[in-house]
């Protein structure tokens, strides 16, 4: 979304397919050109494919950028073979990565990069594990690290007011998290850590903002549910659902926590040092190539909850510490993944195609 609001209109003109309707669809309809909804069923669907084809002829579609690697195998068809238009595959996610790199579609996936224009990787794990699987084609693959509008978050709204909202009062440290009910997002870490120091932390509470997606296998959410009741939890965790402006829900942190057990770049974890809330995040690949342990962040040891409880017993009782990390993330944030370099490497990227 914001790569679509922000490219240069004057140069691109941009059209949005997509398969499933979400939060977002709406949002989309209003800042592109056209917006199409692909219906496709379980499975391999060659009519989505041909629907998917025909959309790129009609509209005169001169590059198509694919998210993930099931639109890039959907999009190969009408823009590569029918049509001869240039394909940019964007990947943001490590085990996605490596499972096309280790799965039956190696070969497809090796067969199709012969004609893909560019295969962007939105962090250096990522990039490492596409050019060590298929050398060959190294120039293909280009790291743009993901970027955010840090003047989106220079938030000046009434913090009470927003805390209050929800339950939260001056006297309450709040630790969140904002990603979708998914397995790999390991939440239950975090209410495994909370529940260790709930006792002596009466004033602790914890917020999730996101949801689960019924169908999706890796969705997280009833046994989250379940582990919260498990714990007695219920009345200090909030679950806040979908939630649209990220900027004012991160102004009722204290600190935000990402425990997951992989990460393509997280731009949740940019937003929050756009938005001066100190990080505690797993040390994994895509986590740890943006929060530097105690210069940008915490880490702690991926699925560990007494280590994450420590971390964050540290944050909680360490005004210094906070007000050190904070500096440092957001001086980071503002020169290393601002929105200007981002924007301007992809419309490079389209420009050269």
């Amino acid at each position: 979304m914001e790569l679509i609001r922000s490219l240069d209109p004057q140069q691109f003109d941009t059209y949005l397919a997509y398969f499933n309707e979400g939060d977002l669809s709406n949002k989309f309809k209003e800042m592109c050109k056209e917006t199409f909804r692909i219906s496709k069923k379980k499975g391999f669907d060659f009519k989505a494919m041909l629907r998917l084809s025909e959309i790129i002829k009609r509209y005169n579609i001169d590059v198509v950028n694919a998210h993930h690697y099931m639109p890039f195998f959907y999009s190969y068809l009408g823009s590569k073979i029918l049509h001869k238009r240039r394909l940019v595959y964007t990947e943001h996610s490590v085990p996605e990565a490596q499972g096309v790199a280790s799965s039956k579609h190696k070969k497809i996936f090796g067969y199709m990069l012969g004609r893909t224009d560019s295969v962007v990787c939105i962090s250096k794990e990522i990039g490492d594990t596409f050019k060590n699987s298929y050398p060959r084609y190294m120039h293909k693959f280009k790291v743009i690290v993901n970027g955010v509008n840090v003047d989106r978050f220079a938030n000046h709204a009434d913090r009470d007011k927003l805390r209050e909202q929800w339950g939260i009062y001056p006297s309450h440290f709040v630790v969140g998290t904002i990603a979708n009910f998914r397995k790999v997002k390991n939440h239950a870490c975090l209410i495994r850590a909370f529940d260790q120091m709930s006792s002596n932390n009466p004033h602790l509470r914890v917020m999730l903002v996101g949801q689960g997606f019924s169908g999706d296998r890796e969705n997280s959410e009833r046994e989250l549910i379940d582990l919260i009741h498990t714990f007695r939890l219920q009345e200090r965790v909030i679950m806040t659902g979908y939630q649209e402006n990220i900027a004012d829900i991160l102004k009722v942190f204290d600190v935000f926590c990402l425990p997951s057990f992989s990460e393509g770049l997280p731009v949740s974890v940019l937003e929050a040092m756009a938005a001066k809330v100190p990080v505690v995040g797993s040390n994994v690949q895509g986590i740890n190539e943006v929060v530097f342990h105690e210069k940008t962040g915490l880490l702690f040891s991926s699925d560990d909850e007494t280590a994450l409880a420590s971390a964050i017993s540290r944050l909680l009782n360490d005004a210094n510490l906070r007000e050190k990390i904070v500096h440092n993330a957001y001086h980071y944030v503002h020169t290393k993944h601002g929105l200007k370099q981002w924007i301007s490497k992809y419309e490079t990227l389209f420009s050269e195609a």
